[in-house]
């Protein structure tokens, strides 16, 4: 591990078959479970519901097969992202199959599953992506990184900082920084402080933004005076 960045280990080949009858499954009867909602709306708005969710119970078995097709990480991708986007796309065997495909062997297919495990926003999934942040491509850990900006899990702080200070990608560095917002520690701020010197505009930006945020304060853009400040007051460990 360097960085905190650690090689990756694929999702077993052996899973495949169970998780697609699983989701095909689920999906036949999660699909099926949501329409009553629509009979509060006007007739136009529940007929047009009525052909939204036909469509998505016809196409869910395929998309969920398409899931796990390693052979075709294109449509691997493709699939989580549709499947997200659907009215059940977050129930709890939804999110199983994301974390299943956050080991996927295509880092497209990892970081689209990341997305979506951040998109949920249910704190349950986030040692998943935590876990991301760790991964060797740094695409996958820019995802790991934004899907940590959605669910709020203060285990992640430990990871965000380690990547906010270390991580050699920029873009990573920079939503590692946004996702540290909702956390107002003393380590957290004392490492947003350290930001304001990031090589990277971006990233000195957003921490200087974040810090204004948890402290109500506008002192400038660099970080004696908040070293100064931080001296001053008390917060959280």
């Amino acid at each position: 591990m360097k960085n905190g960045i650690k090689s990756r280990v694929a999702l077993p080949p052996a899973l495949h078959s169970a998780a697609v009858a699983l989701l095909c499954a689920g999906v036949l009867l999660l699909s099926g479970c949501h329409s009553s909602a629509n009979h509060a709306q006007t007739f136009n708005g529940f007929v047009q519901g009525l052909f939204n969710h036909a469509h998505a119970r016809q196409n869910a078995p395929r998309h969920a097969a398409a899931m796990f097709d390693v052979a075709n990480p294109d449509a691997q991708r493709a699939a989580i992202a549709w499947m997200a986007r659907q009215s059940f796309g977050y129930q709890p065997v939804f999110l199983k199959a994301y974390q299943l495909d956050a080991a996927a062997p295509s880092p497209l297919v990892r970081g689209e599953a990341l997305l979506a495990l951040g998109g949920s926003g249910v704190p349950a999934v986030a040692p998943t992506v935590i876990n991301g942040l760790s991964d060797p491509v740094r695409f996958v850990r820019m995802c790991a990184a934004i899907a940590l900006t959605r669910i709020h899990a203060p285990a992640a702080i430990p990871a965000l900082l380690q990547h906010l200070r270390h991580d050699p990608d920029a873009q990573v560095r920079v939503y590692c920084a946004i996702a540290l917002k909702q956390y107002a520690t003393r380590s957290v701020q004392r490492a947003l402080i350290v930001a304001l010197n990031d090589p990277n505009v971006a990233v000195a930006r957003i921490a200087w933004d974040d810090l204004i945020a948890q402290t109500g304060r506008r002192l400038p853009a660099h970080a004696q005076p908040w070293r100064q400040w931080l001296q001053t007051k008390s917060v959280s460990p």
